[in-house]
């Protein structure tokens, strides 16, 4: 075993009846890692943190922490190494919320101990990071699920274990504690602890933990950084989801976006837009979930639609400055005008830098105008772009319509072939 490694699971495997819930997981875990565990329901995420921890029944493989086969170890001995919060913890009535979080320090006392000064100290310590600490008094079945979940955790990290094992621990918190929750593990993990939580809020696993493992069907589908598990691919194969996997330009941790799948009208058609100035964004959002072929450019890569194009994914044309432009990337360009089904140009100013961009619209079989404001408006060419674009207008091949309702008139138009 590596030093480093805390835990060490080989080919374990679980059965519960006839069913066999967990099938020959490996999993080797290092010190100081913040590992979220995700999946869908039923996955047996649940499952593996019991096993990990020796709590299942008709277990095959092995589990080892810290170089020692977890059935070497005293319950005892386990519970100063290993730290766990179950999901459904039925709790005594007539126990206070400080007996409760009391309990936690049981490994370190003999059967004859009272707890000490300094385990109602460290007690009191956990209840105040988790917000409870006007609580100590009040009897566990009068608190509300949200209270009882946060004395819970009080709990568990009153045992000050190396390893903590928690199973949705922030379930029925509010969005403000969640976040706490997850920064102060985090900041366990950078002490030299370790943490194994499962989460069901991805977006909370990616932006907090450092290391992720996706579950289903009682195997482990994939394993290692959050940029590496959550792709689009995962979250479809796993959770059935439609998604885009991105950078958040403000947070610079990875983001998804979801939607519904729509009526595939659009499936594969190549559609090629023209835009720039932050022009784009709305447009490249609805037409990436009707799944067509979607392409972009000439953008400057410093232009928030390269940014917007990125996140989705999307094929882009772009150039580090407009005035010093290939004339690769200008037949790129035209070449992509030249062969898409549509062509959609934004509601974008034009300089005499971008002109050409107005130009290359001729091309297009089919051209869609996305008119917001009065071409006058937009236009820096001393009037060049505005004749142009007029000239646009009068073609056949060629339709005005809003940002708002372009994505219906496009659906409308392939339906309608």
């Amino acid at each position: 075993m590596d030093k480093r490694s805390v835990l060490v699971a080989e080919n374990v495997s679980v059965t519960i009846g006839k069913r066999k819930i967990l099938h020959e997981l490996n999993l080797k875990v290092e010190k100081g890692e913040f590992i979220g565990i995700i999946g869908p329901n039923g996955a047996g995420k649940s499952t593996l943190l019991k096993a990990l921890r020796g709590l299942t029944k008709n277990t095959i493989g092995s589990v080892k922490i810290f170089d020692r086969k977890i059935a070497q170890f005293s319950d005892k001995e386990i519970a100063r190494h290993i730290a766990y919060m179950q999901q459904e913890v039925n709790l005594g009535f007539g126990f206070s919320a400080l007996d409760v979080v009391l309990a936690g320090r049981y490994p370190y006392l003999s059967w004859w101990q009272n707890e000490r000064k300094a385990d109602y100290e460290i007690a009191r310590k956990y209840m105040s990071f988790t917000g409870v600490a006007d609580l100590e008094e009040k009897k566990v079945n009068q608190l509300s699920g949200g209270e009882r979940q946060r004395v819970l955790l009080a709990k568990v990290l009153a045992q000050e274990t190396p390893l903590l094992y928690l199973d949705e621990p922030t379930a029925s918190l509010d969005l403000a504690y969640q976040e706490e929750i997850f920064r102060y593990c985090q900041s366990l993990c950078n002490e030299g602890k370790t943490v194994l939580i499962i989460v069901h809020d991805i977006r909370l696993a990616v932006k907090f933990c450092s290391r992720l493992v996706l579950i289903a069907n009682g195997t482990i589908v994939d394993d290692g950084k959050p940029e590496k598990v959550i792709t689009a691919e995962n979250l479809k194969n796993v959770f059935g989801l439609n998604a885009a996997v991105y950078t958040n330009q403000v947070s610079g941790k990875l983001d998804i976006y979801t939607f519904s799948k729509p009526e595939c009208l659009l499936q594969n058609k190549k559609i090629h837009m023209i835009g720039g100035n932050g022009t784009s964004g709305s447009v490249i959002r609805k037409l990436y979930e009707q799944e067509c072929q979607l392409s972009i450019g000439v953008l400057e890569q410093g232009d928030i639609d390269t940014a917007i194009a990125k996140a989705f994914q999307i094929e882009s044309i772009t150039t580090q400055n407009f005035n010093q432009m290939s004339e690769m990337i200008k037949l790129e360009n035209k070449k992509k005008i030249e062969t898409a089904d549509l062509v959609v140009l934004t509601n974008c100013h034009y300089t005499e830098q971008n002109y050409f961009n107005l130009e290359m619209a001729s091309l297009a079989k089919r051209l869609i105008v996305i008119e917001e404001t009065p071409i006058e408006e937009r236009d820096f060419t001393k009037g060049k772009a505005t004749v142009l674009y007029k000239n646009l207008l009068h073609k056949k091949s060629v339709t005005v319509h809003k940002s708002d309702t372009v994505i219906e008139e496009i659906r409308l138009e392939f339906a309608m072939k």
